[in-house]
């Protein structure tokens, strides 16, 4: 059956300002754009009333089930009042084995309050997880730690450590890798949890116009064959309609080269190596040349050379792409000396994710190598309110370059890293385009056009994952993934674009939300 879209604004993506008047589509595929005498070729018809039609947006990286996870739990990320957030850990209590609490952020409260494992011990009697927004960091309690058979005598593992007190004793703290085994020693999950959470966060982002994501799930929920048997069961042409592209950790990356398990293309598709090179900012992890304002503290480095050298021998070793968690400088330089080593294979390209902090050698390098970026805009307006006391002001100028990048010929994708973040593109589209937060304006030179921002997360997305072909654009030949928005998001003031809703959400020539229903 032939659908035609038409009597709206219809952005097509290819460049600023194009537009078609109709859409034909049929069995998920656009078949032709142009003027709306296209109708008589229609089997039914969708009158747009004057809103405006995108191509369905992507989200680059992002935790999908965390994601779901977080809208089914408790989540601390917007709250302020520290007795509030006490009341909310009081009164929790999961169906799980654990109390997993997400989304802490200390910079939230007055005087960047950081709680304890004796004022966690107060509120809850069950092992508990309190992790930091960050996910590099956490806090656990004492019925967790005895659960968990941790004390001062446990040893810190190879990229990240357990907090001590001037006594030797754990705080309930941990960061990294260390962080990594506490949240994986909590998880109970089964592939009927999972599925469930996997539909959770899918309605959510149908909500934003997202029809497809690249999400990092495979190595935290048990065997990896329980994640991957979710998205399998959950989602496809047949059952739930949405697009996911699976990065592989290194944990589990081995084994899922040697069992070469199936995926569905077009739904649920292999993507690269992941790893991690350093943490955060917000725990000072993140891995920096010169050290933290006011310390001699680097970061984490979480692999040594040797050990990411090899992880990326055998990336290459079985054709594949890397794409690595980098926000600090230094664990930048180190990745690019590491790619610069061992080229990519030929018609691929690695991904650098998150990018946040470089320099102008670094920009450069980067842009004569086979990598994109994967950024999260928002991280921007989240951490101006501080970043500074933690960098000093000479650095900022190459913090979150976007427009520098840009400038260079990288191609960026953009993302949220939801749950870290909110999810809806807008907040980043609106990031993009004003560098304003709450704490007021950063570095307006980095500003990029509205084009450039939307093609971020359109275009620029599919082509991260070669599929520059068949989605991104509004074109024939291209999936039928529509975003229609209450307004002309390409052309409203910029503060407007925090205030627009998403209508309606087509994939594979399919209504999955609308928001009249």
């Amino acid at each position: 059956m032939k659908t035609l879209y038409y009597n709206g604004i219809i952005h097509t993506m290819k460049a600023p300002g194009d537009t078609v008047e109709a859409v034909l589509e049929e069995d998920g595929i656009i078949l032709q754009t142009g003027a709306s005498a296209l109708d008589s070729m229609a089997d039914e018809k969708v009158d747009l009333r004057g809103r405006t039609m995108l191509p369905g947006l992507a989200d680059t990286h992002q935790h999908l089930i965390m994601l779901g996870k977080m809208l089914k739990s408790l989540a601390l990320h917007e709250v302020q009042d520290i007795e509030e957030m006490k009341q909310q850990i009081n009164d929790f209590e999961s169906t799980h084995e654990w109390n997993l609490i997400l989304g802490y952020d200390e910079n939230n409260f007055p005087d960047q309050y950081r709680m304890s494992h004796d004022e966690l011990d107060a509120l809850t009697d069950r092992p508990t997880l309190v992790t930091r927004v960050c996910q590099h960091a956490g806090l656990v309690n004492t019925r967790g730690l005895e659960v968990l058979g941790l004390d001062g005598s446990t040893e810190d593992p190879e990229g990240g450590y357990y907090e001590r007190d001037e006594d030797g004793n754990l705080t309930g703290w941990a960061y990294d890798k260390a962080f990594e085994a506490l949240r994986a020693a909590t998880v109970d999950d089964d592939v009927e949890s999972l599925s469930g959470d996997i539909e959770v966060a899918v309605d959510h982002l149908y909500t934003y116009g997202i029809t497809n994501v690249h999400t990092e799930d495979m190595s935290y929920y048990g065997p990896y064959e329980l994640p991957l048997e979710a998205y399998m069961k959950t989602l496809g042409p047949d059952r739930k309609k949405f697009r996911v592209n699976l990065l592989r950790h290194e944990a589990v990356y081995d084994e899922m080269v040697r069992d070469e398990p199936a995926f569905l293309e077009g739904w649920v598709e292999k993507d690269a190596m992941k790893l991690f090179m350093d943490g955060a900012f917000g725990g000072k992890t993140a891995l920096v040349k010169a050290p933290y304002e006011g310390t001699e503290d680097h970061g984490i480095q979480i692999h040594s050379v040797e050990a990411l050298e090899s992880l990326v021998r055998k990336a290459r070793a079985n054709g594949d792409a890397i794409a690595v968690h980098v926000i600090g400088d230094k664990a930048c330089e180190l990745v690019v000396d590491a790619i610069e080593k061992y080229p990519v294979p030929e018609g691929k390209h690695d991904r650098l994710i998150h990018c946040s902090l470089l320099d102008a050698s670094l920009i450069e390098r980067m842009s004569r190598l086979a990598v994109i970026c994967d950024v999260q805009p928002t991280f921007l307006t989240s951490d101006m309110p501080w970043v500074e006391s933690y960098l000093g002001q000479k650095r900022m100028e190459y913090l979150y370059a976007f427009k520098t990048m840009q400038a260079h010929g990288l191609l960026l994708g953009g993302s949220s890293d939801a749950p870290i973040e909110a999810v809806n593109p807008l907040l980043g589209i609106h990031t993009l385009v004003t560098r304003r937060g709450e704490a007021g304006v950063y570095n307006e030179d980095e500003r990029i056009s509205r084009h450039d921002a939307f093609r971020m997360y359109t275009y620029n997305a599919a082509a991260i994952i070669n599929r520059e072909d068949r989605a991104g654009l509004i074109a024939p030949g291209y999936y039928a993934d529509f975003a229609i928005f209450d307004r002309d998001v390409m052309t409203v003031e910029a503060d407007e674009l925090l205030e627009a809703k998403v209508e309606r959400t087509i994939i594979d020539g399919t209504t999955v939300y609308d928001s009249h229903n």
